[in-house]
């Protein structure tokens, strides 16, 4: 019988201390992220870092599950078009602001420059569409209330009367009168449809090297992310790094899609314009009959 308390103080010294909060939040939030949920990952995410308590290194766990969250989010917004995600993100980083106002104003400079420019892409996104009182419950797009605008009937007393004016036909036109195109202007759109497709080819290929760079970026941000599993501590380092990583490949994806659209415009203009290009020479042939020294000679201009 004396062998009993010390045996279950010394159990009792052993037995594991148990999860706290935040920490079974972060585990649910890399669960969801292996599951492909990105936006409930990123709630998980975002009440970890709720439940973060006070210490010497909060704030470098605030960090890095705050702008995980927001991440979450934006991948969330991005598969499903919803603009949810995007307001619980600028919520939370409104939530990381004021916390970071608390700090001495030369402190943690790295994690106010990334709220501050996740504010700048997010808000204009979202003007309008989330509720006050709740980032995820959205109302009707440009309409406050979230009822949809019904306006009432006209009376028959009240309508307009309706003109029908039937639109002038051009007067046709024979292919005679149809002035032929000069070899000198042709050789200008051809000019002009090959720069535009070179000019268009250019900006696709900087859109495939940010792509590959955005791609890298993510690569090394889940690298950083198995090396620290889910509820443990991040060092201010570290911390700042992932941030780091994770803004290079945002900025990355967001250059990409810059490029990429006025890529596309464009190879599609300079394939057009060569296209028009080769009907013309095609259609506007003519023929001509010239006097030689050994009788008629037959040409064709292009």
């Amino acid at each position: 019988m004396m062998l009993l308390p010390v045996f279950l103080t010394v159990l009792l010294a052993t037995a594991p201390a148990p999860a706290e909060p935040w920490q079974v939040h972060a585990a649910e939030c890399q669960r969801r992220k292996a599951a492909g949920e990105h936006a409930e990952a990123g709630d998980a995410c975002r009440r970890a870092f709720e439940a973060v308590p006070e210490g010497p290194a909060s704030f470098d766990q605030r960090s890095l599950l705050a702008f995980s969250a927001v991440r979450l989010y934006k991948k969330a917004h991005k598969a499903s078009n919803d603009v949810a995600p995007l307001c619980s993100a600028a919520t939370l980083l409104r939530t990381f602001e004021a916390q970071l106002a608390t700090l001495p104003p030369d402190d943690r400079p790295g994690d106010r420059a990334g709220v501050a420019d996740a504010l700048r892409e997010i808000e204009p996104r979202i003007a309008g569409m989330c509720t006050e009182g709740s980032a995820d419950d959205l109302v009707a797009v440009g309409r406050p209330d979230g009822k949809p605008k019904t306006e009432p009937a006209a009376s028959p007393a009240q309508a307009p009367a309706v003109v029908v004016v039937q639109p002038a036909r051009p007067a046709k036109t024979s292919t005679t009168d149809r002035p032929a195109i000069r070899s000198g202007e042709r050789r200008l759109l051809r000019i002009a449809g090959w720069t535009t497709l070179g000019v268009g080819l250019a900006l696709g290929g900087g859109m495939l090297a940010m792509l590959v760079k955005g791609a890298a970026m993510d690569v090394q941000v889940d690298s950083l992310n198995a090396t620290y599993p889910a509820g443990t501590m991040i060092s201010h380092a570290e911390a700042q790094r992932f941030h780091d990583l994770t803004r290079q490949g945002e900025r990355a994806n967001d250059l990409a899609l810059g490029l990429g659209v006025p890529a596309l415009a464009l190879f599609i203009s300079g394939v057009t314009l060569l296209g028009i290009d080769a009907h013309q020479r095609r259609t506007d042939r003519r023929f001509a009959v010239h006097p030689g020294l050994a009788g008629l000679r037959l040409t064709m201009e292009f």
